[in-house]
C-alpha cells in the first residue's frame, strides 16, 4: 500500500509540474510580458520608384513586407509586439530596382506620437549616406564631407540596421523642446520610415517624385526629366509583379 500511494503521490507531482510548465513555457504567436503593440510605417512603393522597401525585421523575424501598388490594395500596415528596445533591432531593407549604381541615400526616421509634421513639427531622424557627386545639378548639391562613399549597385540590396545609429536616434527623440514633444524612446510605438532622395553615380538626382540632372549648357541649372522616365526597366525590377521573388543577401551600411 505505501509503494502504491508513493507511485501515485509521483504521477501527481509530475502532472502538476507539467501544468506550470505549460502555464510558464510561451506559446507559438504569444507575446512576452512588457511587449507593447507597435508598427512600422513604409511607404507605397510606385513603378517610377529608384528604390523601395522590401521588408523590415525585428532580430530574424520580419515585422512588415514591403508596400506596393498592384490590382488592388497595397500591403496593410502589421502590427506587432515588442520590448522597449524594438528600434535598435530593427533592419530596413531597400532594394536599388535601377540600372545605375547609387552613390548617396537620404532615409528620414519619423516618430508620428512627437507631432504630425503639419500643425505640429515632427521629431525624426535624417540618416545620410554616401556623397553626392560634383556632377549632380548645383541647386542640389550639399556639404557632406563628414560622410563617407558608398556604393549600392543595380539590382542589390542595401540593409540599414538602426541599432548602428541608436544614439543619435536617441538625441533627436528624447530631449525636450518648445518647438516639439519629445518621449523616450522606449515608449515609441510608431515608426514612420519615408525614402527622401538618391543620388546616381552619373549626377542624377531622385527627390520628391522626380528625376534631375544638370544641364551640360548650363551647369547652374536642373533639367527635370519627363514624368514616365525610369532608368531601367520598371517592369523587370517590379516587386508587385506575381512573379517577382525579391533580390537575395544584403550589402550593409553603417
Amino acid at each position: 500500500m505505501y509503494k502504491r500511494l508513493k507511485l501515485v503521490g509521483g504521477i501527481t507531482l509530475a502532472f502538476v509540474l507539467v501544468l506550470v510548465l505549460a502555464t510558464l513555457w510561451p506559446r507559438p504567436g504569444s507575446a512576452a510580458a512588457g511587449e507593447t503593440e507597435r508598427q512600422v510605417q513604409v511607404p507605397i512603393g510606385l513603378k517610377k520608384d529608384p528604390v523601395v522597401i522590401t521588408k523590415v525585421t525585428l532580430g530574424d523575424a520580419v515585422v512588415q513586407a514591403g508596400r506596393f501598388v498592384q490590382a488592388g490594395p497595397a500591403e496593410p500596415i502589421t502590427p506587432f509586439r515588442a520590448g522597449d528596445d524594438w528600434i535598435q533591432n530593427l533592419a530596413v531593407y531597400l532594394y536599388n530596382r535601377t540600372n545605375k549604381t547609387i552613390v548617396f541615400a537620404r532615409v528620414i526616421f519619423g516618430f508620428p506620437e512627437t507631432g504630425d509634421a503639419h500643425s505640429q513639427p515632427q521629431r525624426a531622424f535624417i540618416l545620410e549616406l554616401g556623397l553626392v557627386p560634383q556632377s549632380a545639378p548645383v541647386g542640389t548639391r550639399m556639404n557632406l564631407s563628414d560622410l563617407q562613399p558608398i556604393v549600392f549597385p543595380p539590382g542589390q540590396t542595401m540593409v540599414i540596421r538602426l541599432g548602428d545609429y541608436i544614439d543619435r536616434i536617441r538625441s533627436r527623440v528624447e530631449p525636450p523642446s518648445p518647438r516639439s514633444g519629445a518621449i523616450p524612446l522606449a515608449a515609441a510605438t510608431q515608426l514612420a520610415i519615408f525614402l527622401n532622395a538618391f543620388f546616381f553615380a552619373d549626377g542624377m538626382e531622385y527627390h520628391a517624385g522626380v528625376y534631375n540632372v544638370q544641364d551640360p549648357q548650363d551647369p547652374g541649372k536642373v533639367v527635370h526629366m519627363d514624368q514616365g522616365y525610369f532608368p531601367g526597366d520598371p517592369e523587370r525590377t517590379w516587386p508587385g509583379r506575381p512573379d517577382w521573388r525579391g533580390p537575395a543577401g544584403g550589402r550593409e551600411m553603417r
